[in-house]
């Protein structure tokens, strides 16, 4: 991608260096698509990695750091600053043709004060989860798409059972916000590639199919700002949209709140949504589901849910009711984010839920290993200035205990300004090797692992 006019909405400096001088990079936002990029311009990729970074080669030099939790072989090369992040520009709308001087004084006198008004509206700052200076800054700002590399700098020893890829979702914004910007907000960087005339064929099925209403293709194919699934021999990427509300304003402007939230149960083999049964859950709220399961000595399902406050909801399918209990004691509450169980044990009791530590809120300090039954917590830090993303845990095999695996996430030194792949024992919490990365990895979403075993069916 390519832009016709620079913006300098965000700026990157470079450090001084012994033979060259202090360099600033303009970034550009792009507005169509150009076969021409540079690397200074913000690209699409089939990673999630987020504002390109320039590095120059420069020599290194080597240092350990020791921690309670990790011992990790860092390299300390000089490196750039991070991207410092302007209030966004205006929009400016061009006028409608063809007025009168009736409404062209109109128009001017209602411009004058709709600009009075923003103007004294600019002067209140946005809240930090709509500040683009909060929401893109550091290791949050997008990345180019970089070239696949080999034989990548490895400390400790990758497991033999780790053979595969591991990818990850994240919103990497394309375009400069015009306004207040959410950490969710961006263009994402999974894509599609057509091989050929196979691959064209293949894009115009998806329309044959539509065009039979075989499948509903009247609103595109929407976005994938979601996580990613291995399925079928395929990888799909995930979305999470739903239908817009329609809020309707009572006649005096009083809220509604005689309604609750409600859990719909359906059978294993049903003919139709009439055998749904509903279970009411008051105050509750779901942002993420770890984990269900059924309980046929009681007749419950059982839902691991995450409330800010990691909760356990039981409903009886018999009195039709619901409880729901904290899994982790009030003194030991910690913020936790987005996580996973073993993916083997999905729709099973499971013991161990991994889940991210987000603290110092909008970061993540490193991962919780938490007993669901008995709520201990042990807790992994990635180390000082080290933040990273959603672990994920890999099991080893189908046939070995539960925790039986290892854990991969990204962390980013925001110190070093350098990214790396970590692998922990999920049983022990112990390093066992770290792979530094070619360039900078930002926070993003979810993600999954495809074994090698699946990728050569795909060839």
């Amino acid at each position: 991608m390519a832009s016709s006019a620079t913006n300098t909405w965000i700026k990157t400096t470079l450090p001084s260096l012994p033979t060259s001088s202090p360099t600033t990079l303009n970034k550009r936002f792009p507005s169509y698509p150009n076969s021409n990029s540079n690397s200074n311009t913000i690209t699409c990729s089939l990673q999630t990695l987020h504002f390109p970074k320039k590095y120059q080669p420069t020599s290194t030099t080597t240092t350990t750091k020791t921690t309670t939790t990790t011992t990790t072989t860092t390299t300390s090369p000089a490196r750039e600053t991070k991207p410092v992040i302007t209030s966004p520009s205006e929009t400016k709308h061009p006028l409608p043709q063809k007025w009168n001087f009736l409404q062209k004084a109109a128009a001017s006198a209602l411009d004058m004060v709709e600009t009075a008004l923003v103007s004294h509206e600019r002067q209140h700052p946005l809240p930090k989860t709509a500040d683009p200076r909060v929401q893109i800054a550091g290791n949050f700002a997008p990345v180019p798409e970089h070239p696949a590399h080999q034989s990548l700098p490895v400390t400790g020893k990758i497991p033999k059972c780790i053979e595969g890829v591991y990818v990850r979702n994240g919103a990497n914004p394309l375009y400069e916000p015009v306004a207040g910007h959410h950490f969710f907000d961006g263009d994402g960087m999974p894509s599609v590639k057509l091989h050929g005339h196979s691959g064209i064929a293949r894009l115009l099925l998806f329309y044959a199919r539509s065009l039979f209403g075989l499948v509903d293709g009247s609103h595109g194919m929407g976005v994938a700002n979601a996580g990613l699934v291995y399925f079928n021999n395929h990888l799909l990427a995930m979305s999470e949209d739903d239908l817009p509300y329609h809020l309707r304003i009572t006649p005096n402007g009083d809220l509604t709140t005689n309604k609750v939230s409600r859990f719909g149960i359906l059978d294993k083999y049903v003919k139709d949504a009439n055998d749904m049964k509903w279970i009411d859950a008051t105050e509750c709220f779901c942002f993420h589901l770890w984990n269900a399961w059924e309980e046929p000595e009681n007749d419950e399902i059982v839902v691991i849910e995450l409330k800010s406050i990691l909760s356990e909801i039981r409903l009886n399918l018999k009195t039709g009711k619901s409880t729901r209990k904290p899994i982790i004691s009030e003194s030991e509450q910690v913020n936790l984010e987005a996580g996973m169980v073993n993916r083997n044990k999905l729709g099973r009791k499971t013991k161990f839920g991994y889940l991210a530590l987000a603290e110092p809120w909008p970061k993540v300090s490193g991962f919780a290993k938490v007993d669901l039954f008995s709520g201990e917590v042990k807790k992994y830090m990635y180390g000082e200035e080290r933040f990273g993303g959603e672990p994920l845990f890999l099991p080893n095999g189908v046939d070995g205990d539960e925790d039986d695996g290892h854990i991969l996430a990204f962390v980013h030194d925001e110190k070093e300004w350098k990214s790396e792949l970590q692998i922990v024992n999920a049983k022990t919490l112990k390093l066992e090797a770290s792979v530094k990365l070619p360039s900078r990895v930002p926070y993003g979403f979810h993600g999954t692992f495809i074994h090698s075993k699946d990728l050569r069916k795909q060839a």
